[in-house]
């Protein structure tokens, strides 16, 4: 079954290499050589040549092209055209000016640098990954009768911020914690109600089951995911795609969930567009919880 990562448009060199992560895991054992070696050589792939990058990653020119064609791509012309573009272009939030002397206190500053790169990039890739499915998930949330978040762990960060936000402007909806709860709400749902789904990984046995459920009821089901080939991505009419470099198991945890609330947070400024009449709901919640500052 083909999801819909297929309807993504070429629009944005930054797109590239952020879909190649998000189909790899989904790719043949010899497209998945040819695309892991695109992945750690990306310098090196502007100079390469199709039989080069045959020889260099030990997968065929024919398992290439089938890797191109797999992430949405012509093939190998078109490939080397989109990497030509996206040279133009740099994820560095703080270029390097060449300077390699470090003041006092420099190591904090480096980390620092480290870590806002790293979350810059987990946002633009992914941005890289719009489509149209955005869209649909909007005009189903501006239609719900009832909005309910299914996470687990530190996934339920994100859809805590998402409860409270949509609590404001006057949504019924629901954010629990405890996978029995989840469930119970699943099987309150029905036609006209959205269930939101937040793992990573897609695999979460909890937020998958609430999330086939709620569909099953009748629900609009959406997904916030990474993994494009995932049992949640089966249960959820809806799939949108988060974007993260696994380079640090720590810095890679924190871009995921930033990733996820900037989703959120842009539904969140959408949905108040659309209806200007949430605006008044929006001033009475701040006004009545002026009772907590001193």
């Amino acid at each position: 079954m083909r999801y819909s990562i297929d309807a993504m448009k070429w629009n944005n060199p930054n797109q590239l290499f952020a879909k190649i992560r998000l189909q790899l895991p989904a790719l043949a054992k010899a497209e998945r050589k040819a695309a892991e070696y695109i992945l750690d050589h990306q310098e090196e792939m502007y100079s390469l040549n199709l039989l080069e990058l045959a020889t260099n990653s030990g997968a065929s020119q024919a398992a290439i092209i089938r890797m191109c064609k797999s992430i949405g791509l012509d093939g190998f012309k078109q490939l080397k055209a989109e990497l030509g573009r996206r040279g133009t272009l740099s994820h560095e939030l703080f270029p390097d000016n060449g300077d390699e002397t470090e003041s006092a206190g420099g190591s904090m500053e480096k980390v620092l640098k480290e870590v806002f790169s790293y979350n810059v990039r987990s946002l633009q890739d992914t941005f890289a990954l719009y489509t149209e499915e955005y869209e649909k998930a909007l005009k189903a949330i501006l239609r719900a009768r009832r909005l309910a978040f299914f996470s687990i762990g530190n996934a339920s960060m994100p859809c805590q911020y998402a409860y409270m936000m949509f609590k404001r402007i006057g949504y019924n909806c629901s954010a629990d914690i405890d996978p029995d709860i989840q469930m119970i709400d699943a099987a309150n749902l029905g036609k006209g109600d959205v269930a939101i789904a937040v793992s990573h990984t897609g695999q979460t046995r909890h937020v998958v089951a609430a999330a086939e459920l709620a569909r099953k009821n009748g629900a609009t089901t959406i997904c916030i995911t990474k993994n494009a080939r995932s049992p949640l991505t089966k249960v959820c009419d809806i799939h949108l795609f988060t974007a993260t470099i696994d380079s640090s198991h720590t810095m890679e945890l924190v871009a995921r969930r930033i990733a996820e609330y900037a989703i959120i947070e842009a539904f969140y400024h959408a949905v108040r567009e659309a209806r200007p009449e949430m605006a008044a709901l929006v001033d009475e919640g701040s006004h009545a919880m002026r009772i907590n500052k001193l």
